[in-house]
């Protein structure tokens, strides 16, 4: 079984061959650029690391948010595009969950995106080696009330990244998609015509459209 898995929720992009859920290429990034610019060709560059031709790919595997908004819908619809092309199956994925296992942290994992305004995207994830359980499903919450909820984990966010919470301690993690496939459960089978980026929030544009209707 070889998958393609590709995450572009934030500004880290990672893409990512598996073949029977182990990694045998990958490409991790981990700097403001536009995915527009850059995902086609590193798909291009890990599948010819891989020596894997495109339909060789018996399935993609996408992170569907939350996140950027841009970032997220360009990983979706180039996912989507590349398993109509290829007549494959596509399965979503958390962008926390990818956070959640990318350390190999055992335990109780807590995955943040800054959303800005005190405000996170955030969840908790028991993980043990190959399996794990949802503690706190991913939600947009203030931070000072998820983390009063929160007994003993660790917080995992991307320091490269803008952060705004008033958070004291907290482990650095780049997303590696390429570990999300061995957590089988955490994988959901999609229809490529109704898969949609799951942002977990309106954006603003769209508040304020409701607001002025």
């Amino acid at each position: 079984m070889i998958s393609l898995l590709l995450d572009t929720s934030n500004q880290a992009l990672s893409v990512a061959v598996n073949r029977d859920g182990k990694m045998i290429a990958e490409i991790n990034t981990n700097y403001k650029k536009t995915h527009s610019e850059t995902l086609v060709d590193n798909i291009q560059k890990v599948l010819s690391i891989a020596d894997i031709k495109k339909n060789h790919i018996d399935r993609i595997i996408v992170a569907k948010g939350p996140g950027s908004y841009t970032g997220v819908r360009i990983g979706i619809t180039v996912a989507k595009m590349l398993a109509k092309q290829l007549n494959i199956p596509i399965y979503s994925v958390s962008s926390l969950f990818v956070l959640a296992v990318s350390n190999h942290i055992t335990g109780n994992a807590v995955p943040l995106i800054d959303a800005r305004r005190g405000h996170v995207y955030g969840a908790v994830y028991n993980i043990q080696e190959d399996d794990y359980t949802e503690v706190i499903a991913p939600a947009y919450i203030e931070f000072s009330t998820l983390a009063a909820d929160i007994d003993e984990g660790v917080f995992l966010l991307n320091s490269q990244e803008k952060i705004t919470i008033d958070i004291d301690e907290y482990t650095h993690v780049t997303p590696r998609i390429s570990e999300a496939e061995r957590y089988k459960k955490a994988l959901k089978l999609e229809d490529a015509d109704q898969l949609v980026p799951d942002y977990l929030r309106i954006s603003e544009a769209e508040r304020n459209w409701q607001n002025n209707q």
